[in-house]
């Protein structure tokens, strides 16, 4: 019974032992996959900069709100909905400004016609402030408020920019000065989106965190068809010339 035993704990071993083996082979070529060759189109060698986590964000993420009271009486955006910049997402109640201003320069087209005008153009811009329109291209992640609804100088809505997009990093001490604003790196996006894409440094922080021994750096990824959503995580190499290539 005792060689029965020491026969199965070698096998259990045995399996062990190799079940670990093909997790390191595997942990090993996941890395190499990530490593990938270029070149410079001057013909210089690239090589890779170690490999960081990071995470997408909106380029910016704006909130929408009125500058003045009033009756909230449309909202023609949603959520998901694509906006551009101008485009009208919400206006509200001006018909007592739109009214007074028809009084206004009645009155006063009898009297001047100059004064006319000036009244036209108090109650056009007066209008205009209840017009709300998008100050970014972007999409709508948001809609706070409905039709009916009473705003005062609350958020209505929210647009973030997606192209580009902002890539964060918090890179170890060891990379300062190695990482320049200018500098080309990849990206590659978790899945199921995936893919490497070429980003450029933005931001590099010249404040250190002492706790954590990191520093931020911030990358603009191009997104000019809205492919690439943000909220991603992500890995980031940087790329720098070889200096032995050169």
């Amino acid at each position: 019974m005792s060689t029965v035993r020491n026969d199965r704990i070698r096998s259990t071993w045995e399996l062990l032992t190799a079940a670990i083996a093909v997790r390191v082979v595997a942990f090993l070529l996941f890395f190499a996959g990530n490593v990938i060759p270029l070149f410079s189109p001057s013909g210089g060698a690239l090589t890779t900069e170690g490999m960081l986590n990071c995470l997408v964000h909106p380029h910016v993420t704006i909130t929408i709100s009125s500058p003045v009271a009033g009756l909230l009486e449309t909202v023609n955006v949603d959520r998901g909905d694509l906006v551009k910049v101008g485009q009208i997402l919400a206006t509200i109640d001006s018909n007592r400004e739109r009214a007074h201003g028809a009084v206004a320069y009645a009155q006063a087209e009898l009297s001047n016609q100059r004064l006319a005008d000036l009244e036209l153009r108090e109650t056009v811009a007066e209008v205009e402030t209840r017009t709300i329109r998008s100050p970014i291209n972007g999409v709508v992640t948001q809609r706070l408020m409905s039709a009916g609804e009473f705003p005062k100088q609350d958020p209505i809505l929210k647009v973030a920019q997606l192209h580009p997009l902002r890539v964060e990093v918090f890179a170890p001490v060891s990379f300062l000065r190695k990482v320049t604003v200018g500098m080309e790196a990849l990206v590659r996006l978790e899945e199921p989106i995936g893919g490497v894409h070429k980003a450029k440094v933005s931001i590099v922080d010249r404040v250190v965190d002492g706790a954590s021994g990191t520093f931020g750096i911030r990358l603009e990824l191009p997104n000019p068809d809205l492919r690439l959503p943000a909220g991603l995580k992500c890995t980031v190499q940087f790329l720098t010339k070889d200096k032995e290539g050169r």
